[in-house]
């Protein structure tokens, strides 16, 4: 089960908040009566946005959303090896699972926010400094979750997480990445490829994580009415309210971070 000590005590936490000059940017309330599934973009190649701000309580989320209880879910294949299940577990972090998410949601005591990755793998392989690919299109079995059971949606977004580093391509990207795709498959985890700086000054670079400014900025939640056998129109349409509003939280915060006029979320 999830440790407040932990969190709010956890020291690597708060030197990636440090070293990242991590701030988090509460936009609307979340109403303490329901219960909330959270949508982190961009993935980027290590998610250190959403660890920040929904594993850890070092950003002062718990100071912003007063009586929210806050979770986060990753690849089942992390939860594999001893000690790093405990942590991640004391981090209150789990599994994505319909089952797991359905437990949190389903929760009487209400104010539980989910946070989940949910372009994956796939959107951390075209992650690149500069670049905003949201593997959204598709993927709406959050948003069918949430219709069956009444949980509202709520976008977030992570200014800088793909400015952290610069992934693998190799000779062959196409290859690279369906050797990727089939580790996760096979193992539940895959690595990253990732090249960030160097502590010795290498010009091929390293493994710690480009210094830039990041910020989280978590949207106005999306009221969703409960419907126990959700049609595809009604999940259509919600998934569009969705894209519709990260489209707009993007467009309207973008520019307090540094990011090009021109540069437009692209939804694949």
């Amino acid at each position: 089960m999830p440790s407040h000590w932990f969190r709010t005590h956890a020291p690597y936490m708060t030197w990636a908040g440090d070293y990242f000059n991590y701030r988090i940017v509460k936009t609307e309330e979340l109403p303490t009566d329901r219960n909330y599934i959270v949508g982190s973009h961009p993935h980027g190649l290590i998610c250190f946005g959403m660890l920040i701000s929904f594993a850890s309580y070092m950003s002062g989320i718990t100071s912003l959303y007063e009586g929210i209880r806050f979770w986060s879910g990753t690849l089942a294949g992390q939860f594999s090896s001893p000690i790093r299940r405990e942590i991640l577990m004391l981090a209150g972090m789990g599994a994505v699972t319909k089952r797991n998410i359905q437990w949190v949601v389903r929760q009487e005591d209400k104010g539980q926010a989910l946070a989940i990755a949910i372009g994956g793998l796939n959107e951390a392989i075209v992650s690149a400094p500069g670049q905003y690919f949201l593997k959204l299109k598709n993927r709406k079995g959050f948003v069918k979750i949430a219709l069956s059971e009444g949980a509202d949606l709520v976008p977030m977004l992570h200014f800088g997480e793909n400015e952290t580093y610069n992934a693998v391509e190799g000779i062959c990207p196409i290859r690279l990445r369906n050797m990727q795709a089939r580790l996760l498959q096979t193992f539940g985890f895959c690595p990253p490829l990732l090249v960030g700086k160097s502590l010795l000054g290498l010009r091929w670079g390293g493994l710690v994580p480009k210094k830039t400014r990041m910020a989280t900025v978590i949207g106005g939640p999306i009221r969703v009415e409960k419907s126990a056998n959700p049609t595809a129109e009604e999940v259509d349409e919600l998934h569009k309210r969705y894209c519709d509003k990260l489209i707009c939280l993007f467009e309207t915060h973008k520019a307090n971070y540094g990011v090009r006029p021109e540069q437009k979320i692209i939804i694949y």
